[in-house]
């Protein structure tokens, strides 16, 4: 029925790049949340931090899902 999107695209060369397009999404995300510890790096020069990219994430912040008084 839908074998082909286009005349040069099917359907499993889409889920291939969607693989590719979630692979990458999760290298970096993995590469953002482990800075969280021993970063930001000090460099030799005074006042300069390293940052490198993916930048540093922000702090975490935790919600409980209960209020308890």
């Amino acid at each position: 029925m839908f074998r082909n999107f286009t005349p040069y695209m099917d359907i499993t060369q889409w889920v291939l790049y969607a693989f590719w397009f979630f692979f990458f999404g999760l290298i970096l995300y993995l590469r953002r949340e482990d800075k969280r510890e021993g970063y930001p790096l000090v460099s030799n020069e005074p006042g300069r931090l390293v940052q490198g990219y993916p930048p540093y994430p922000g702090p975490k912040e935790f919600i409980p899902t209960h209020s308890e008084h």
